[in-house]
């Protein structure tokens, strides 16, 4: 006879997560079903450039957004669940599902190309496929392990799971990892803040499905003694599979919950890396708030021979030559990858279909996809990246602002032709100079997707003041003509600085925006005045006192401004400075110039030691190099790069372990352990793939 339940505690909370690795809500109750909570995880990321659904584990910054439901789920786990979501950002920022721009916004913040992915049904396997399985390395990494360290313990999961995990980023059908709940008990939380109590050790940090707060007499990992029970929840009953083996995540910052790499530290050494536990429903049921939790003490024989000492061993035996064949894998693909394009990833072939000139030194460009009938949207401010020919055959790789409104089928730039004086010769941009003299209509050019921080929602209804000098005027040119189409009541003053009315690029599509603009206003500074007069032109240089007098005179209130800023960089950080000088707040002003970042932070001195894992050489780090680009390359050991300021990511490597800092201004990797090399200093010892 099977021994009667004994009552653990009663649902303390029930949680869902509208979009996977973001935060989530509590609620009253959830339906259970065969797949888990119907409501749960109906959407998550997809990283657009693989086409796998990635989470938290490889862009941690998704752990900061959260996520509610506008509309309730209808469908449960149907085709789709027929859901709208909203989504904050850290800065209070809100965009919903079914926002033209949600994409290019998601995509802006994570810093690499990501989509937003409502639940397909479980028969269309593709959008579930991994683009490529997770190396032993790479999961060490993200458990929150040293690159020397054993590899994990999975021979928890049975060899079901295993095959559908080195397959899948989540089972079919379903967004979550690996089982459909996950749980954990108050003895366990409080065991853990007994152990550690500056790491907060609250449900929210493991994102669990329900919280059961136990009864006083269970004590410690409570939930670990319990794997191949059952647990009876009200009408419904589930199956607890086993403890839940917890990577680095817990550790992250998420809303309210400061960042602590110490966190995950503790689950190691006091819970041998498994904090939780999974389960599976058996039924179909409803989980309340409030419910009674009975353990039904009777193993289920099949389990049970695989949660043995002998059945795990059999599996990890199993698991270690599947990590040798991913790490082979790997290895393979990688080599196959360097043969197939001379680009760094994720460049593709686009064609010139026009050019025109808008002045003396500035010509605009339109490219097309030929493999694709509608392009990535953006948003308006943000730049691609040209694989520029050079006449040696080589390439030099150039950022520049896209300069047109999102357009399905194009990408439009607007380049000025650089020069520079050396001795008496005149020197000509080796980017700019190719695509003015070189480039012509037909011609095959490899771009990089949309990407960079510096941009505006053109939807947002902040007023915005735009400030350029020069050929910054680009960005500013993008964001003009998209307000000008989605949101034409907005207001919207622009500032900008010229040498002379010769160099007044783009006159007529500044004058056209200003019929299509209702509340635009357009202030031009002529530095050296000659030549034909310009309408209500300032001699001289703009100032910040110049900008705030006018925005004043125009009835604005200059801190309830949002300020955007584009030039040379001695232009930009002046006028930076003397706004927050003249009481601008600094979380109003974003600035953009491209070239190598000045911001680099090299008040750490400490040596610490970087070994390079192929070739397996160790140094110590040396506080006067810039970046790790420049160390490596002192080291004598071969890295791709391009551009070297971080726009183009073609030094982009695999981190084993370690932490490093990036310029405020780089955008850096989406992956969590992908590094920069050409912008990244250490901030720890480091494991470097190279």
């Amino acid at each position: 006879m099977s021994a009667s339940p004994i009552t653990v505690g009663r649902i303390k909370q029930v949680w869902r997560f509208p979009v996977k690795s973001m935060f989530g809500e509590t609620v009253s109750s959830a339906q259970l079903e065969p797949a888990g909570f119907a409501d749960d995880r109906t959407w998550a990321i997809r990283d657009d450039e693989t086409g796998a659904i990635v989470g938290g584990k490889n862009i941690p910054k998704l752990m900061m957004l959260k996520a509610r439901y506008i509309n309730e789920p209808q469908d449960g786990f149907g085709p789709q669940a027929r859901s709208l979501v909203e989504i904050e950002f850290p800065d209070g920022r809100l965009v919903r599902s079914d926002d033209p721009y949600v994409d290019a916004i998601l995509s802006m913040y994570c810093g690499k190309r990501v989509s937003l992915l409502q639940r397909p049904a479980a028969k269309n396997k593709k959008p579930f496929k991994l683009a490529k399985p997770m190396t032993p390395s790479e999961t060490r990494y993200v458990l929150g392990m040293k690159a020397d360290d054993p590899d994990p313990d999975f021979s928890w999961f049975s060899l079901k799971v295993l095959g559908t995990v080195s397959k899948y980023a989540t089972p079919p059908g379903t967004f979550y990892d690996v089982y459909p709940l996950h749980f954990i008990t108050t003895a366990t939380l409080d065991t853990m803040n007994r152990y550690y109590p500056e790491g907060n050790f609250c449900a929210e940090r493991y994102r669990p499905s329900f919280v059961i707060e136990t009864t006083p007499e269970f004590e410690g990992l409570a939930e670990n003694d319990w794997s191949g029970m059952d647990l009876k929840i009200g009408d419904a009953i589930v199956r607890c599979n086993h403890p839940t083996i917890r990577c680095s995540m817990p550790g992250a910052e998420q809303p309210g919950i400061h960042k602590d790499p110490k966190v995950p530290l503790a689950v190691m050494q006091h819970a041998n890396q498994h904090l939780g536990a999974y389960a599976t429903p058996r039924n179909n049921g409803v989980i309340r708030a409030g419910d009674t939790v009975q353990l039904v003490p009777k193993r289920n024989d099949k389990l049970s021979v695989w949660l043995t000492g002998t059945g795990r061993k059999l599996k990890s035996q199993i698991i270690k030559l599947g990590n040798v064949l991913a790490e082979w894998q790997d290895k393979r693909s990688e080599s196959s990858a360097k043969t197939q394009s001379q680009h760094p990833k994720g460049f593709r072939p686009f064609t010139l279909i026009k050019r025109e000139p808008e002045s003396s030194d500035i010509t605009s460009f339109w490219f097309q996809d030929p493999s694709r009938e509608s392009l990535p949207r953006f948003v308006p401010g943000q730049h691609i990246v040209l694989a520029v020919p050079q006449t040696d055959g080589s390439f030099v790789y150039r950022p520049y602002s896209l300069s047109g409104a999102n357009n399905s089928g194009s990408y439009r730039i607007s380049v000025k032709r650089e020069t520079s004086q050396d001795n008496s010769n005149t020197v000509v941009g080796k980017g700019s100079g190719a695509l003015h003299d070189n480039l012509r209509t037909g011609d095959t050019i490899w771009i990089k997707d949309p990407g960079g921080q510096f941009a505006d929602v053109p939807t947002d209804n902040t007023p915005l003041t735009l400030v350029s000098a020069g050929i910054g005027i680009t960005p500013f040119l993008s964001m003009l003509e998209s307000i000008a189409a989605e949101n034409p009541n907005r207001p919207v003053q622009l500032f900008h600085g010229i040498r002379s009315s010769e160099d007044f690029a783009f006159r007529d599509a500044l004058s056209q925006l200003q019929t299509r603009l209702n509340n635009f206003k357009l202030q031009l500074f002529i530095s050296q005045p000659t030549g034909e007069p310009v309408h209500n032109a300032i001699a001289g240089r703009m100032s910040a006192a110049q900008i705030i007098s006018k925005l004043e005179d125009a009835n604005g209130q200059p801190n309830g401004q949002h300020y955007m800023l584009c030039g040379k960089p001695d232009f930009s950080k002046a006028l930076h400075d003397d706004l927050t000088a003249q009481g601008i707040n600094a979380d109003n002003i974003q600035f953009e110039s491209f070239g190598s970042s000045q911001a680099v932070d090299d008040s750490d001195q400490t040596q610490y030691q970087i070994r390079f894992a192929k070739s397996e050489q160790t140094a110590n780090w040396d506080p006067a190099q810039e970046n790790l680009l420049t160390f490596t390359e002192e080291q004598g050991i071969e890295a791709e790069s391009g551009c070297r300021y971080g726009a183009c990511q073609a030094c982009e490597c695999t981190l084993i372990s370690g932490q490093v800092q990036y310029p405020e201004d780089v955008q850096v990797p989406g992956g969590k352990n992908k590094v920069l090399l050409c912008s990244a200093r250490p901030k720890s010892d480091l494991v470097i793939e190279l």
